[in-house]
């Protein structure tokens, strides 16, 4: 059953409100007031999660995404393309990839935050024939975590080396585990160069 599209009304209401606020949250993002208030804002649109935070182009950034859910991503994309101009601020439909180390804290299901290293973590990709792939992950150091803990982990990372949108609409599946079977062990490469194999893969 296709979701209903969210009211133009509340997404205009929304960015009406944005416009008018965008300049109080603060050197750092610290008016927890107005963070809250974004928060419920936000909710009242749908099933979305969001970031604020350093833009990449222009000095702040929010970023409306559908939470890893393939079916929103067209209503987070209907979101962003009703922003208004807000100056020093860029917006996006789903969290962008980054120009990071593959360093990140990490909240647990139990509350717990902790910090996750993923630069050496390895990966094998599966394709189907639909095109989309699998990928397996070699992260020995989330197997003290349960398995929801390190998909979301894996999430995170996939998240920051491929953008949420090339990650939701290629990979169909994750798995984590703490060694490769023996058919993956010679297939496997470093998780950092990821994003360049899995272009070339999409080409062909």
């Amino acid at each position: 059953m296709d979701r209903p599209k969210i009211d133009t009304i509340k997404i205009a209401e929304f960015w009406a409100w944005f416009s008018d606020n965008c300049d109080d949250f603060g050197v750092d993002f610290d008016n927890t007031e107005l963070l809250s208030e974004l928060d419920k804002r936000i909710d009242r649109l749908g099933g979305f999660s969001w970031e604020i935070g350093p833009g990449i182009v222009k000095e702040n950034a929010l970023v409306i995404s559908p939470g890893g859910d393939f079916d929103l991503l067209e209503e987070s994309k209907r979101i962003v393309s009703g922003a208004k101009e807000c100056a020093g601020w860029e917006f996006y439909y789903a969290k962008q990839p980054k120009q990071w180390e593959l360093i990140f804290d990490f909240e647990t299901s139990d509350n717990k935050v902790v910090e996750v290293d993923g630069s050496q973590w390895e990966y094998v990709l599966l394709r189907y024939e639909d095109g989309l792939f699998e990928i397996i992950i070699k992260a020995p150091d989330l197997s003290r975590f349960d398995e929801s803990d390190r998909i979301t982990a894996a999430e995170i990372l996939l998240d920051g080396i491929l953008g949420e949108e090339v990650r939701i609409q290629s990979i169909c599946g994750i798995d984590v585990v703490e060694a490769f079977e023996k058919p993956y062990q010679e297939r496997a490469g470093n998780i950092k160069n990821l994003s360049s194999h899995l272009k070339t893969l999409i080409k062909e």
